[in-house]
């Protein structure tokens, strides 16, 4: 079976080396992975520019959010814990203010859950 071309921008993306299944997830907790690689990925705006996940009733993970038929999903709060998209956020900013990058390997298939 045939593999489409993946521009330069998707061959960059921090899910790149996940698991299909986890990236095109429904599911929060499923999706986990995919939403952590979103937080520091360097192409997220090119990724939903393309996906266009609204006008396509997108399902998975794009631009750091959960999309379900093409609405973003609210991620569920936890009693006294913040959400896995909100810890992923937070993870993102403290990486700005810091000015420091993860190699993409480290975030897109380096560790497992």
């Amino acid at each position: 079976m045939l593999q489409p071309d993946t521009s330069p921008w998707q061959a960059a993306a921090a899910c790149a080396g996940l698991d299909p299944t986890v990236v095109f997830s429904r599911r929060g907790k499923e999706a986990a992975p995919a939403l952590r690689a979103c937080a520091v990925c360097p192409v997220s705006r090119e990724c939903e520019a393309t996906v266009a996940p609204a006008e396509s009733w997108f399902d998975g993970v794009c631009a750091g959010r959960l999309w379900r038929n093409g609405r973003p999903v609210k991620p569920r709060k936890r009693r006294g814990r913040p959400s896995e998209a909100a810890e992923a956020t937070e993870f993102a900013a403290t990486l700005d203010e810091a000015g420091a990058r993860l190699p993409l390997a480290s975030v897109a298939g380096g560790g497992r859950d």
